[in-house]
């Protein structure tokens, strides 16, 4: 207890710590006496049974840099969702305002969640069982991570084709024409395909970043 004593002083009482104090030594009396002698079964039982007290209050001592961290973790990470959803304006014009506003939705359900959970902490029993974990905090983000995953699978739309009416009227054109004409076609086209490739990539890291 001496070596995390401020933190362990946070979350605990008087009692919970005597209580701590005594059982840390009737454990070393029973190792040197019927410990001694005792087989692996009730050996681990009644380490068990010693330690578990123990356990509760060095987690609770655990838990105060823990969930700041996991806090911190997860507000950088909605973050990124709101600055990606903004980027989609203008990169990813097929996802609709409505979609990009159910992924925000969510991540203001997710700031929410931490903020009622963080004051129900501040006000809650230190020395009792905490309010929430660490380990709760990064699975606010699994709904989001889920319809982001389903939105960089939607398909683009493919560019329009041109009608009957503008292929007949190439036709007519002469053959130097069509030539210089296909040409600059397979240009824009090998520019378009290189630029969409990029923005997939561009996307793609957005996403795993995520």
């Amino acid at each position: 207890l001496v070596d995390d004593e401020e933190d362990i002083n946070k979350i605990s009482t008087e009692e919970q710590r005597e209580a701590l104090r005594k059982s840390a030594e009737e454990a070393e009396d029973w190792m040197f006496d019927e410990g001694f002698s005792a087989d692996l079964k009730t050996y681990e039982a009644k380490y068990e049974e010693l330690s578990a007290p123990a356990e509760k209050v060095f987690f609770r001592a655990a838990e105060l840099s823990a969930r700041p961290k996991a806090i911190k973790a997860l507000t950088s990470k909605l973050d990124k969702v709101g600055d990606l959803m903004k980027k989609w304006e203008t990169t990813m014009t097929h996802i609709t305002e409505e979609e990009r506003q159910e992924v925000l939705d969510k991540v203001e359900e997710a700031r929410k969640w931490v903020e009622e959970k963080v004051a129900e902490q501040e006000k809650a029993d230190q020395t009792a069982d905490p309010v929430f974990t660490s380990e709760e905090v990064p699975g606010q983000t699994k709904k989001i991570e889920s319809i982001v995953g389903r939105l960089m699978k939607k398909p683009k739309p493919k560019p329009e084709k041109k009608n009957e009416t503008d292929a007949e009227k190439n036709e007519t054109t002469s053959e130097g024409e069509s030539t210089e004409s296909e040409d600059l076609d397979a240009k824009d086209t090998e520019s378009t395909e290189a630029d969409d490739k990029k923005e997939e990539a561009e996307e793609k890291k957005d996403g795993d970043e995520l």
